[in-house]
């Protein structure tokens, strides 16, 4: 956890992004402004990737709220946005937080998509070997199955030698 005190970076069908209502909030803004000034630069915030606004409904009350437009900002937009912020001594400190925070997500994401690759080759290894003792074991029982008759005639020869002739 940020000395900020709430998650300021949410991982996002496997991608880091943050709220611009977390934006706001860390720097200390209204959230009507920041999503204003996101609205008015949304060229500028496509040309690293879509946009992706939601629409949330604070339910202060049974009988619902206002409905809330965010923005879920990827590392670079949010970067984009925060730049575009005055540096104030509150918002260098949010900056650093939040940067700071995309660097961990980045890391705990890719550790985890390792993680799993790893566990999907040792299953792959597991499966591998299965296929081979299978192979083995289906070889060798038909190898037994084509030894059995030259076993049992070199027994019955072999017995027959070691029994002493009762025509003699």
């Amino acid at each position: 956890m940020n000395k900020f005190n709430f998650p300021l970076v949410t991982a996002v069908d496997g991608e880091a992004r943050a709220s611009s209502e977390v934006i706001a909030y860390g720097l200390g803004q209204q959230h009507a402004s920041v999503i204003k000034l996101v609205r008015k630069h949304q060229s500028s915030f496509e040309e690293f990737g879509s946009l992706r606004f939601e629409i949330r409904v604070k339910r202060a009350d049974r009988r619902g709220g206002e409905p809330t437009e965010y923005a879920m900002l990827n590392e670079h937009q949010a970067s984009l946005l925060i730049s575009f912020m005055r540096n104030s001594p509150k918002v260098i400190e949010f900056k650093v937080a939040l940067i700071r925070e995309f660097f961990r997500m980045r890391d705990s994401l890719k550790l985890r998509e390792q993680s799993l690759w790893k566990q999907m080759q040792e299953l792959v290894a597991r499966e591998v070997e299965s296929k081979v003792k299978a192979s083995f074991g289906s070889h060798l029982m038909l190898d037994r199955k084509r030894e059995i008759p030259l076993l049992e005639s070199e027994r019955k020869r072999i017995e027959l030698e070691i029994q002493p002739s009762l025509l003699n």
